[in-house]
């Protein structure tokens, strides 16, 4: 499975949401892109897809910015690949010839774990890993 750089910036916003989430505070792109080392303007691209996604949501104007759209626990990886890149988790392999059959179906045990995985996964799981530590 290979992932794209607008899926890495993508999953890294979202969990940068989720580690902020109160159901009412909104963080600005700026926010976003400077923790998380995203470009703005590449950032800014992917917010409005996700908004368009239904994973995220905006408010306009000076106290404006972005949220997540539903509950950190509430939203998987598998929902942010499906809505982003479904043809991530595809099936590529042929089944041409006297091992194709075999190989295919290993391939596709191969996705279906990749499936239950990023199903299992969540938000709000990746932004509890993801709080910094401080050191005294």
């Amino acid at each position: 499975m290979r992932i794209s750089q607008k899926l890495d910036y993508a999953s890294r916003a979202l969990v940068y949401l989720a580690r902020k989430h109160d159901g009412e505070l909104v963080v600005r792109t700026d926010a976003i892109a400077e923790s998380e080392a995203i470009p703005s303007s590449f950032l800014a691209q992917i917010l409005h897809e996700l908004k368009r996604c239904g994973l995220a949501t905006s408010r306009r104007g000076k106290t404006g910015g972005w949220k997540l759209a539903k509950s950190p626990n509430q939203i998987t990886l598998l929902e942010v690949v499906e809505a982003l890149e479904p043809d991530t988790l595809g099936s590529h392999a042929d089944s041409a010839g006297e091992s194709g059959s075999i190989v295919q179906e290993a391939y596709a045990a191969v996705r279906d774990a990749s499936r239950e995985i990023l199903k299992k996964t969540t938000l709000e799981s990746l932004a509890a890993n993801a709080e910094p530590m401080y050191f005294i």
